[in-house]
């Protein structure tokens, strides 16, 4: 292994043809690259792969490979760290996503073989759980590539390949922090290896542990406050006898002393939420992995692959805002407030409460205040996650006497989760809210009302008139004496793949390359929230339970035809193809192809190109999630009082009615009668519908197309340039439409199924339900254009690396149903909830330039983001201006360069602490906590690090 990188931290594989460097062909020989399962002399490929070495990984600082390859422009915003403090499970989980077609069309593999899932119910890989100096090379190949790797690749492939061929003791340690003192990070790994029996095998141990502590956004000047304006949900309490919570003498809230005042403003007296948030949530990793290899005999070698991962992270959110709107009394009845009985309730808010009631207007008298307050002395919703993974791979290899290579292997993997969070029942909170006065001190109304049947002996009066006045006792009773939310979640797969791959005759342009395979799959996943979420009894989300698997038996044959090579204007001319069929439990047979080929009338310059069709399945969640009933506020097209219910007048005539609607006998026998066909407030409020997966989903398919030039002249030695075409259009996407949007279209619309079978009607032609369940609706299109430059020279000891990545981006854009608008996405940020695909950088550039000896290496990185605005339909939209990074390392060698065994570095990243651009809270593109996209721009600022690396 190098003491220092002597070439930029990213290549890319087609560049290094021999054309550039005569000698790489003849080092190199014929390896696997990603997106192919042939091996492949001259290290060219017929599709762009860019290579992230080791070397590269570490000149980045980041103990995450997430953060290692957010440099490459093809990589899409992620779940990270800095974005999942408000998701309710896997914070702090890191994935991958290329071209933002999303981490579910990404499919990633560790040594070109599958990796089980860290988000239950998907695909998507925690890569978190991949170790990180025991990565030689990180492969990314973009465009379909499910014909030769199966579902999930149609975004493209990213391949963590191990070093296992490592001997010796190899001690890395690095301690990153701001230049505000604050989001540390450690990090340490140790890799032992050696040879036994001769050179015969080979046995590496690996272990690593890192520590980020994350960051509170009060931390930063952009994110300490909550902007424009604090939440009204007050830790102390806002109190409102006439339900309108309007500044002024009418609505009531305490100062410090925990006095009655009048409210005056969310600024002045509410709650500053970003007080209690993490801009990047802490992350705690122990990693494991042993790697094995014995030759048996001649040709044939068994290996052996475990890994072990443990995750720890926490979320922190603001204590739980709780307004008497959010519970219900137990006939299932709105909760109105706090009773006038209570004798909590403050002097001066009660004779407020008194006054509507001995006015000269009876409609405005009352019986409970209403209230909103923080929980901040009753509980911490904040989530603890605790994760871990293990996988073992075992399998043999071999060469066959004609040069065959063959490969089988066995892989098993689990992956748990453990989430938990503290919370409070709805019931009991009701129940310790209606308090009366008793001969001892408040008492629970429930204890000594009529009814016997209600009592709760456990029942405990709380005060929450005012800062910190729940008692211990009453908090524990309205949280079940500390009940905690729970989800429990559990993955597990099963891989069995056999491969054959070699030379199967001479063409005139070469040997015929040849490979084929089978692949036997088994997906098993189930999330288990615990009782109280499933039922709604918590002031949570209400989340149901998923269970479910399926399995897949697949087979595939690729085919490299070099048709002419070293003849006048035919350099290389070459074919190739793949097929692959997967027979799957639940969608049954699929098929994904590619065709394509090169030519190369020079040695100088080559033409390559790729088309494919891909395919990705259901995933488990998809498929199996439970359906939850939900009671959407929806207006039938079809009412002639436009969904105003009661005593609404008719303000549609029978006659104007959409056709549709007259179509169904009992709506146009209504609408000729003097009372129309209209709906009660009830009907419109008792309207149902289903959330959920959907066992008649199909695969999503992808046509992909890769076109492009390599250009390494061999009057400029040791440069290359590449310049690709592509784009991905998937159809059949997974989501759903709109309950709404249902009827609408189905109406007055376009009228096609897939909107009118979400929608029940009874035998008065009245909705009744309408669904939304997962499916096969939308469609994504990306297009752009990736260009990479490269170049080194030696100028005497010194050595000069250059390299450029530039992503231009021509396409971004999604239709969430048929006939439905499509949403442009080039130039507009990401956004928290509201559905964007990601980013539409028009322009994204990586480049970096490396200056190295025999002692030193000093490496500088940039990143270009180009201006963005919130919202492309907005006439006078927020505008961020074009973004610069610079990062830059210095690593020094310690001892000769042959017998090196000591290096020290050190570095910066964000070098001149650009800080990201800010948005309200109201913006759709902000994250809470951040003020800004989270998934898009830098929240730390400059962060230093230094680092030493042993060997021996």
């Amino acid at each position: 292994m190098p003491a220092f990188a002597q070439t930029g931290p990213v290549e890319s594989i087609a560049q290094t043809d021999e054309s550039a460097d005569d000698s790489a062909g003849e080092e190199a020989g014929s390896i696997v690259v990603t997106g192919s399962r042939i091996a492949r002399p001259d290290v060219s490929a017929s599709v762009p792969v860019a290579v992230l070495s080791n070397e590269g990984i570490q000149a980045t600082g980041a103990a995450n490979l997430q953060d290692a390859l957010a440099d490459l422009p093809s990589v899409g915003q992620n779940l990270s760290r800095t974005s999942s403090n408000f998701s309710t499970t896997g914070n702090g989980q890191a994935t991958v996503n290329l071209r933002n077609l999303g981490s579910a069309r990404t499919l990633v593999l560790v040594d070109g073989r599958r990796f089980v899932a860290g988000l239950p119910g998907t695909s998507i890989v925690d890569l978190n759980t991949i170790p990180t100096d025991l990565i030689e090379r990180i492969e990314v190949v973009t465009g379909g590539a499910s014909a030769v790797y199966g579902s999930e690749a149609i975004a493209g492939v990213v391949n963590f390949v191990l070093n296992d061929d490592f001997t010796g003791v190899r001690v890395r340690g690095q301690g990153t922090i701001s230049d505000e003192g604050d989001a540390a990070r450690q990090y340490v790994s140790v890799t032992a290896g050696t040879g036994f029996a001769d050179g015969r095998g080979n046995l590496i141990v690996y272990g690593q542990y890192d520590r980020d502590a994350g960051l509170r956004s009060r931390k930063r000047a952009f994110s300490a406050t909550d902007v424009p304006n604090r939440s009204s949900f007050a830790a102390q309490g806002l109190f409102s006898p006439d339900g309108s919570f309007a500044p002024g003498a009418s609505t009531f809230t305490f100062n410090q002393g925990n006095q009655v005042i009048p409210y005056q403003s969310a600024n002045i007296n509410g709650y500053n939420r970003n007080d209690d948030r993490y801009l990047a949530v802490p992350v705690e990793r122990y990693l494991g992995t042993v790697l094995g290899k014995f030759e048996i005999t001649d040709g044939i070698e068994l290996f052996v692959e475990g890994e072990y991962a443990k995750t720890k992270a926490r979320s922190s959110l603001e204590p739980q805002a709780v307004a008497n709107t959010d519970l219900t009394n137990a006939d299932g009845t709105g909760y109105a407030g706090i009773p006038l009985t209570n004798p909590f309730i403050p002097a001066q808010i009660l004779a407020a409460a008194n006054a509507l009631n001995t006015d000269a207007d009876p409609d405005n008298d009352i019986t409970a205040i209403p209230f909103r307050r923080r929980s901040n002395d009753i509980f911490d919703r904040s989530n603890r996650n605790d994760r871990e993974l293990w996988r073992v791979v075992a399998g043999v290899r071999g060469e066959l006497g004609n040069g065959f290579k063959w490969d089988v292997f066995y892989n098993h993997g689990e992956s748990k989760d453990s989430t938990s969070s503290e919370t409070i029942l709805g019931p009991n909170y009701v129940n310790s809210l209606n308090a009366v006065a008793g001969p001892n001190g408040p008492v629970c109304s429930i204890n000594v009302d009529a009814n016997p049947n209600n009592n709760d002996p456990a029942c405990v009066p709380i005060n929450i008139f005012g800062f910190n006045t729940a008692t211990p006792e009453a908090s524990n009773y309205v949280t079940d004496g500390g009940l905690l939310s729970t989800y429990n979640a559990k993955v597990q797969q099963d891989v069995f793949a056999a491969t054959i791959s070699g030379d199967a005759f001479t063409l005139p342009g070469g040997a015929l390359g040849f490979a084929a395979g089978v692949e036997y799959r088994r997906e098993k996943s189930s999330e288990d929230f615990d009782e109280a979420t499933n039922l709604g009894l918590t002031l949570g989300n209400f989340l149901s339970d998923t269970r479910g698997k399926y399995n897949v038996k697949e087979g595939f044959v690729e085919l490299v035809a070099p048709i002419l090579a070293d003849r006048a204007g035919f350099h290389y001319l070459g074919l190739e193809g793949a097929v692959r069929y997967a027979d799957y439990s639940t969608v049954g047979g699929v098929w994904s192809w590619k065709a394509g080929g090169e030519y190369a009338p020079t040695r100088d310059i080559r033409f390559r190109a790729i088309y494919a069709e891909a395919t990705r399945a259901p995933s488990i969640s998809e498929l199996f999630s439970a359906q939850s009933e939900t009671f959407p506020a929806v207006t039938d097209p079809c009412d002639q009082r436009a969904g105003e219910g009661d005593g609404a007048p008719i303000v549609v005539a029978g006659g104007s009615l959409p056709a549709s609607c007259l179509a169904i006998p009992a709506i146009a026998a209504a609408a000729q009668t003097a009372g129309g066909f209209v709906y009660s407030t009830a009907q419109i409020q008792t309207i149902n519908g289903f959330l959920g997966g959907n066992l008649g989903l199909e695969e999503e398919k992808a046509k992909t197309l890769t076109a492009g030039v390599v250009f390494t002249p061999t009057f400029l030695r040791n440069f290359s340039l590449t310049v690709d075409y592509y784009r991905i259009k998937v159809e059949n996407a997974i989501g759903i439409i709109g309950q709404q949007t249902s009827l609408d279209e189905c109406y007055t619309g376009s009228g096609e199924d897939i909107f009118c079978d979400n929608v029940v009607r009874d035998a008065t032609g009245r909705v009744i339900t309408v669904n939304a369940l997962n499916l096969n609706t939308g469609s994504f299109l990306v297009e752009g254009i990736d260009t990479q430059a490269r170049f080194n020279h030696d100028f005497g000891p010194v050595r000069l690396d250059l390299s450029v990545y530039w992503n231009h981006l021509l396409s971004q854009e999604q239709t969430s149903f048929p006939g439905g608008p499509t949403q442009d996405e080039v130039g507009q940020l990401d956004c928290y909830s509201c559905g964007r695909l990601g980013t539409g950088f028009k322009d994204k550039v990586f480049g970096s330039a490396m200056l190295s000896t025999d002692d030193f290496s000093l490496n500088w990185r940039a990143n270009y983001y180009s201006s963005v605005v919130d919202d492309v339909t907005d006439p006078d939209p927020i505008r961020t201006g074009a973004f610069w990074y610079h990062d830059a390392q210095l690593r020094l060698g310690v001892g000769p360069k042959d017998d090196r065994k000591f290096e020290v570095y050190f570095g910066v990243n964000n070098i001149f602490d650009k800080r990201p651009p800010l948005f309200n809270d109201t913006n759709p593109v902000t994250f809470p906590g951040t003020q800004t996209s989270a998934t898009t721009y830098d929240l730390f600022g400059r962060m230093l690090y230094a680092g030493v690396d042993f060997r021996f």
